[in-house]
């Protein structure tokens, strides 16, 4: 194994980190319905990410933390049955509410990386409609 500028010679040589993309930073659901916060990484680490969502509130509410797609710690009741992790980070909402309105911050670290992937999505929840109808017989 040879080394240029302090970096093993199979890897390129720079400063590790998660690079993340996110292709659409605006989502729009339905009561009732899903949405997908979709977000990839990339990482020269073989290790599991550390993946966390949190809902920007005046204090942010930790949405899910997970390593890789395995859910740490207990989810907060109003999220239970409602969401999974994939591999790649992408954070799957079930049976939308009106209070899953709002900016979803994610973050994206691996221990071997210097620096994390940060990241944000804005869902819009579009509430039924309801229609009244008067009548005067």
């Amino acid at each position: 194994v040879t080394f240029s500028c302090g970096c093993i010679s199979s890897l390129p040589c720079g400063v590790l980190a998660v690079n993340m993309t996110i292709p659409n930073t605006l989502i729009r659901g339905a009561v009732g319905g899903e949405a997908l916060l979709s977000v990839s990484y990339s990482s020269f680490s073989l290790d599991l990410p550390v993946i966390k969502w949190q809902l920007k509130r005046e204090k942010s509410v930790t949405v899910v933390q997970s390593i890789g797609t395995d859910i740490i710690g207990t989810l907060r009741p109003e999220y239970r049955d409602r969401i999974l992790v994939f591999e790649n980070g992408t954070l799957l909402l079930h049976n939308l509410r009106l209070s899953d309105d709002g900016t979803y911050d994610v973050e994206i670290s691996i221990t071997d990386d210097t620096f994390t992937g940060e990241g944000s999505i804005t869902l819009t929840v579009d509430g039924k409609k309801t229609s009244s109808v008067a009548c005067d017989l």
